[in-house]
């Protein structure tokens, strides 16, 4: 792992604590899911991931530290908006904006990473890269989906 992976491994989790809270306000009651979300995205660097075509991929990352991350600040942003509760329709579209923006601004970032000599192994995973952030972001709203459901018999 290169210092420059390790330095965003940190400094992403860090920098979005400061401006999610600048642009949304401070809200005390609802930062562990900004502080959840910055280990997930820290940890996502080290989590082995599977060989897809025979390529070593950074998918669990991208799942976990794209996906997750993004349901994560996603939650956050509608807490404290006090926009909860919309129609799931709503919900899965605001993510899907969300971990898309994110995940093209992270593929972006890549490229400029690949130019400058510190992506050996290429960029050309970036559409399992972009499928990996969708999946976790799918697989963070039905955790929370499931996680609000009433399930008295």
């Amino acid at each position: 792992m290169s210092k420059v992976f390790l330095f965003v491994s940190l400094a992403v989790p860090v920098m979005t604590f400061i401006v999610a809270e600048r642009l949304l306000g401070v809200h005390r009651r609802e930062r562990w899911l900004l502080v959840l979300a910055g280990i997930l995205f820290f940890i996502s660097y080290y989590l082995p991931s599977p060989l897809i075509e025979g390529k070593d991929t950074a998918f669990t990352t991208h799942m976990v530290g794209g996906g997750v991350f993004s349901g994560l600040v996603w939650l956050y942003a509608c807490r404290v908006k006090g926009i909860s509760g919309r129609a799931w329709w709503w919900e899965l579209g605001t993510l899907y904006v969300l971990v898309c923006s994110l995940g093209v601004a992270n593929e972006l970032f890549e490229v400029i990473l690949y130019l400058a000599g510190h992506m050996p192994h290429g960029i050309s995973d970036t559409s399992w890269d972009l499928v990996a952030n969708t999946f976790g972001a799918l697989c963070f709203y039905a955790g929370y989906k499931l996680s609000r459901v009433n399930w008295r018999a």
